[in-house]
């Protein structure tokens, strides 16, 4: 079961609606398992697509069209009555001779399709089937309620979701720049649809609505409190498209649900640190950045691999980002790293696609998880990366017999070990890779930055009317506690839970059964995400290993255990000096490093 919700957008109205849930239907964009990204589609072709009897793509079982009183929109924008006159500017109305019928219904200042139709079928009875056809050029300078009644009883798509679609009117939503209000009224009603479609796919347009209706999807998806099975997408017009001054060109685009996770928050990482891990990893990516060869960064999730990169490339260096975990199958990877010419492949472009090496030329091409990518593309990418005595590379594009010249700098990243990948990889696309080598040290090796790093992560997220004691001793106590395997992305889930709390009316406060955001946010980190536990405190041995790697792994398992016992490798060894143990900070991290 597949079902679509969005909120009322002002500007655009229900033919919007109407347009994207043609795009769907018509085929041009599909739920596969493949992010949805689409661009160009043509709202006016778009219109008609309802009128065919055969559908080439998918018709949504359920669509939630979410509004708020009239007045709440119209406090954030007054174009629904100041911009009505503009239809008589449309060159298709002028093209059609429909002006003058036009201009009779602006007169008549009523905004009631019903009453209009009546006055258009009385006055100009050979004009009233193409007035009905034209509607929607003019539908989003009505009511809310008048723009409902037009999609389920004179659109073209009422024969497929009148009896689908189903209006939610938030009456409790007075303000639509008010994200608590929001937040609060959303999260109720998707935990009723969450139990009544368990099974379903929800497919949500995060970017309608209002600014604030897209925060408060995000802090949902963040939550972990939308349906299992939810997938976002954005819409927007293409500004530069002059084909139709009244209707854009528009793009349907898939993002992640955890999309504030996954950019980061905007924090800048490493940024006045105390650590020397993080101040070595700094130092090392400006050097190597500076050789013009590749550089591989070696990290657990969520420790900022990406944003390490993004910070040292320069305010005006192109930077394109992929993750290779994303490439359904080995011609995908191939045409996305590549591009493709035209008739590469069924479904191919007929102009061809530029692929993200030639995307990123003069810049930064970033890999993501490069461990998920085949030996066969694996193959591929070793032959790309043979650069010539100027440092540039040869790629070519899927289905073609030319070759293009590059000039990029590649960082690829993986959250797997140095051993592990050499179990991954092809030997010599290994040695390709692993040239200049960056390990980003996990949180639970820097404890001298906790503090600064959950002050970043709180601030980062920027919660309106929401406050934390940013320095509160027994909330930082208990993170100094933490391992956080899902480093940065753990703290962000802390702040969410505690954001997510203080958000809660009364009444979900007191079934929650806490008292305050602290023991909540603790509470439900430790329920769903804490992995420590007994097994991660000491060392487990391997059969297969020998005796030199295990020594290696136990006093590797030391290093680690002893800076974050006492939250620095100085620290550590004051301790271990105390007890007669003459070790310094260098033996520490060449334990740690299997030195």
């Amino acid at each position: 079961m597949n079902i679509y919700i969005t909120w009322h957008y002002t500007t655009h109205g229900i033919a919007y609606l109407k347009h994207v849930l043609s795009a769907f239907y018509s085929g041009e964009a599909r739920l596969t398992d493949n992010p949805i990204r689409i661009h160009g589609l043509n709202q006016v072709k778009l219109n008609d697509t309802f009128s065919e009897s055969l559908s080439k793509g998918v018709t949504f079982d359920k669509v939630f069209y979410l509004t708020a009183p009239q007045a709440s929109f119209d406090k954030i924008a007054s174009r629904r009555k100041v911009y009505r006159r503009s239809i008589l500017e449309d060159q298709e109305i002028i093209r059609r001779g429909m002006l003058e019928v036009w201009e009779e219904v602006l007169s008549q200042d009523v905004h009631e399709i019903e009453s209009e139709l009546k006055l258009v079928k009385r006055k100009f009875p050979e004009k009233f089937e193409l007035f009905q056809e034209l509607l929607w050029r003019d539908i989003q300078h009505y009511p809310i309620e008048e723009q409902i009644k037009w999609f389920n009883k004179w659109s073209n798509a009422s024969r497929k979701y009148s009896e689908k679609f189903t209006l939610v009117n938030f009456e409790g939503i007075t303000d639509l720049r008010d994200e608590l209000q929001i937040t609060g009224q959303l999260q109720k009603w998707v935990q009723s649809i969450s139990s009544q479609y368990p099974d379903a796919q929800f497919v949500i347009n995060v970017s309608l609505g209002s600014n604030e209706t897209q925060v408060a999807w995000h802090c949902l998806g963040e939550a972990g409190l939308l349906p299992k099975n939810t997938r976002f997408i954005k819409t927007y017009d293409d500004k530069s498209d002059n084909s139709d001054t009244r209707f854009k060109r528009f793009s349907i685009i898939e993002i992640k649900t955890n999309l504030i996770s996954d950019i980061g928050t905007s924090i800048k990482l490493y940024e006045n640190t105390a650590s020397e891990l993080r101040k070595l990893s700094d130092l090392k990516m400006k050097v190597f950045l500076a050789t013009g060869f590749s550089i591989l960064l070696i990290g657990e999730r969520g420790t900022g691999k990406s944003n390490l990169a993004t910070k040292h490339k320069g305010p005006k260096v192109k930077f394109v980002a992929a993750s290779c975990a994303s490439f359904s199958d080995d011609s995908t990877a191939e045409s996305e790293l590549f591009g493709y010419d035209k008739g590469a492949f069924t479904g191919a472009l007929r102009e061809g696609k530029m692929g993200l090496f030639q995307e990123a030329n003069k810049g930064i091409l970033f890999l993501d998880e490069i461990h998920h990518l085949s030996t066969m593309v694996q193959a591929k990418l070793m032959k790309a990366l043979q650069t010539d005595s100027k440092n540039v590379f040869t790629i070519r594009r899927f289905g073609s017999t030319t070759e293009t010249k590059v000039e990029c700098r590649v960082i690829f990243a993986t959250n797997k070990s140095v051993d592990e990948l050499k179990e991954i990889l092809l030997p010599d696309f290994y040695d390709r890779i692993v040239q200049h080598v960056i390990n980003i040290p996990p949180l639970r090796d820097t404890p001298e930055d906790r503090q600064k790093d959950w002050q970043a992560i709180w601030l980062g997220l920027k919660f309106k009317n929401v406050a934390v004691s940013l320095n509160d001793k027994v909330l930082m106590n208990w993170l100094d506690t933490l391992p956080l395997h899902g480093n940065f992305r753990d703290l962000q889930k802390i702040a969410m839970y505690y954001y997510v709390f203080e958000i809660f009316d009364e009444e979900t406060k007191r079934l929650s059964g806490y008292s305050n955001a602290f023991s909540y946010a603790k509470s439900e980190f430790e329920k769903y995400h804490s992995r420590y536990n007994k097994t991660e405190t000491g060392y487990v041995f391997s059969e297969s290993s020998t005796t030199e790697d295990m020594s290696k792994d136990f006093f590797s398992q030391l290093s680690i255990w002893s800076i974050r016992k006492y939250k620095s490798a100085s620290k550590a060894v004051k301790h271990f000096k105390e007890l007669g143990e003459d070790i310094s900070e260098k033996t520490l991290y060449n334990w740690k490093n299997k030195v």
